[in-house]
């Protein structure tokens, strides 16, 4: 069975499926940026990663204000400002390709 729990954060309504590595923060409809980053970093820590993903339209379900993160494992991509390397046309390699390109032209 699932680990979900439900808390109280900041006047926001967080639930958090740990085994899933999931948070959804629902909110008034001006949750900015810095107060999610901020949720992200009192649930999980600061070191650890998260994604929210922007679904295509056909995916999509809006029913309230609700931004989902997503927990990165170790193992896993994590675009950064850093740079990378890779070969695939995935995110990762996309990423490292701009890089590659941006420090040859400056």
């Amino acid at each position: 069975m699932a680990d979900i729990q439900t808390i109280k954060l900041g006047g926001l309504e967080v639930v958090i499926n740990d085994d899933l590595g999931h948070m959804a923060v629902f909110h008034d409809g001006a949750l900015s940026w810095d107060d999610l980053f901020q949720v992200k970093n009192e649930i999980w820590g600061e070191e650890i990663a998260a994604i929210e993903v922007y679904p295509k339209m056909s995916k999509l379900v809006n029913a309230r204000a609700c931004r989902h993160l997503w927990r990165m494992g170790e193992a896993d991509f994590v675009p950064d400002l850093l740079g990378d390397d890779g070969s695939e046309d995935t995110l990762m390699s996309r990423c490292v390709n701009a890089w590659s390109e941006a420090r040859e032209q400056g």
